[in-house]
């Protein structure tokens, strides 16, 4: 997690001695080589308000943590080898579906609903599900990637979304089968984010960790791409029904026929595809190692040494020095419990062993337990879960409501198709700008992670107040790419800096339980939007406004900036 260590030279004078007299060391000269490798630390900090506004909190080191610092030696010692490299580029096909299927299927949406006659009060019941499928995806996903480890998790999640994605094609006037089938497909999508950060912040060095907020410019890229695709296919007038035309359900012709209704399918099948060529390549091509740290806070010191070796002969780079011997030193005075080790002798009966796996099981869970009672972790998810319900919050009552109340205003930014698929190819395209002024802010002196959260979000708040005084289309597109701008902003930074403030134990959970409770508070967003919009009131726009400079305030008070911090 976090602590007071700070990055300098000295990370470089990790080993003095050779691999051979490691292994005969004693333990107090292994404890000096640990001392050698770990950076100053600075005395513990609590939670004072000047210490949180500084951002300087900080707790005494953990032996795992001591043991990560050197795993972060070895990794720092790799730089951006081709390993690191390829992990970057494929977390960030994962951040490339996310936004891709969110924007492909609401491009596709009114296509549906005329071929199969869904009605008014019925047509939010996809986004519903899909919203559904994220939340309950995020949960499970950050629990299960501290519990499978990270390798499983990170092909799960693009597997499922490539399958039901696939399938989602094939329904024929089955609006049910639709909603049920795209709920299934945002369960792996609802893991991408918090699983991809995870990972890329376990194997990038420390000081190319604002790498990860760069991660997030393949969202509008993603947006971009699903734009291209949805206008080739389901804008064609030869793949789209004549919009006069009913669904054939209603029994008048002639009617919306799937046949003459076939670009939303192709729609969809590219999306699928595209996402069965990214699980190809991370399962098949690339070979993935479970990240160095799980297997440490697993116990697997072996392991998480041998998966050092391994990238090392990838990155065609000299091999760690760093050996269990070092690991041990650490804690050489402590015991791991023996009850999975002792044998025996004698094989298990089928009780004994039912027993056992039951109790592993459970174990599974217990890191859980440490998240929720240090005090420094606790009031740091707490902060970090009121950003995410907030930045969801504005996010999903600017989506569903700026268009009506735009209407309202007479600003009608609806043209012909290729005028509208052009608009959004203008409001997303400058979002790349947003993740790359994150990479930039975070690393600057007295600005950082927090305050780049805060700036952004005030931006973004801004931004949606500023909509009450749109009179044109120009007005809308402009404010629109600079909303989008500061929105991309602040999540390169949320995605990548709130996994960096928790523990390689319960980092995925953790962004899990962040990731769904955002999706949740984007679920009931509409709900208390549609009240103030029934009152002919632009107070929605103020709604959302309030929600993300809720965030901003929020972020005032995260207690741990992490620039120039280590990542355990």
């Amino acid at each position: 997690m976090m602590d007071s260590l700070r990055h300098s030279k000295k990370s470089e004078d990790v080993h003095t001695q050779d691999d051979k007299s490691l292994q005969h060391m004693s333990s107090n000269q292994a404890e000096a080589e640990v001392g050698q490798a770990t950076v100053a630390v600075a005395p513990e900090a609590g939670l004072s308000i000047g210490n949180i506004l500084k951002g300087h909190s900080a707790h005494n080191l953990t032996p795992f943590e001591k043991k990560a610092a050197l795993i972060n030696a070895e990794l720092d010692k790799f730089g951006m080898g081709r390993y690191q490299w390829c992990i970057w580029f494929l977390c960030g096909f994962g951040y490339f579906l996310d936004l891709a299927w969110s924007q492909g299927v609401g491009l596709i949406a009114s296509a549906i609903y005329q071929e199969m006659g869904v009605s008014d009060p019925n047509k939010a019941d996809i986004y519903s599900c899909a919203n559904a499928g994220l939340a309950l995806g995020a949960f499970t996903f950050g629990i299960l990637v501290d519990v499978i480890g990270r390798r499983w998790a990170f092909n799960l999640t693009c597997l499922i979304t490539s399958v039901f994605g696939l399938i989602l094609a094939a329904p024929k006037d089955n609006y049910g089968a639709i909603c049920a089938i795209y709920f299934l497909a945002s369960l792996g999508l609802g893991g991408n984010i918090p699983i991809d950060a995870t990972i890329a912040l376990e194997f990038l060095p420390q000081n190319r960790r604002f790498l990860v907020s760069l991660l997030s410019l393949w969202q509008p890229i993603g947006v971009v791409f699903a734009t291209a695709i949805a206008y080739g296919t389901a804008a064609r007038p030869k793949w789209r029904c004549n919009a006069n035309y009913p669904a054939c359900s209603t029994g008048q012709r002639p009617c919306c026929t799937s046949d003459s209704n076939m670009g939303w399918r192709y729609t969809l099948i590219i999306l699928g595809g595209v996402t069965l060529v990214v699980f190809f390549l991370r399962y098949f091509v690339f070979t993935f190692r479970e990240s160095p740290k799980f297997l440490l806070s697993r116990g697997k010191e072996a392991e998480a040494i041998e998966v050092l070796h391994k990238i090392a002969k990838f990155n065609r780079a000299p091999p760690p020095i760093l050996t269990v011997a070092h690991l041990a030193a650490v804690d050489e005075t402590s015991s791991l419990s023996t009850d999975e080790l002792e044998a025996s002798g004698r094989p298990l009966s089928s009780m004994e062993t039912l027993r056992r796996v039951l109790k592993n099981t459970v174990n599974s869970f217990k890191h859980l337990k440490a998240l929720f009672t240090n005090k420094l972790q606790v009031f740091i998810f707490v902060l970090l879960a009121i950003a995410y319900m907030g930045d969801y919050w504005s996010f999903n009552l600017a989506g569903q409501f700026l268009p009506l109340i735009l209407l309202r205003n007479e600003v009608n930014a609806s043209g012909s198709v290729s005028e509208t698929y052009l608009h959004y190819i203008a409001i997303y395209t400058p979002g790349i700008l947003g993740a790359i002024i994150a990479m930039a802010s975070v690393q600057l002196p007295l600005v950082g992670r927090k305050w780049s959260l805060v700036f952004s979000a005030l931006c973004q708040g801004l931004a949606m107040a500023m909509y009450t005084q749109v009179t044109n289309v120009a007005g809308y597109v402009g404010l629109n790419a600079f909303e989008y701008i500061m929105q991309t902003y602040f999540n390169a930074v949320l995605y990548a800096s709130a996994p960096e403030l928790f523990d390689t134990a319960y980092r995925g959970s953790a962004s899990g339980m962040l990731s769904c409770l955002g999706r949740i508070a984007g679920i009931v967003a509409p709900f208390a939007g549609a009240n103030l919009l029934a009152s002919q009131s632009s107070g929605i726009l103020w709604l959302g406004a309030g929600g993300i400079w809720l965030s901003a305030i929020t972020m005032i008070f995260l207690p741990v900036e992490m620039r120039d911090r280590q990542m355990f």
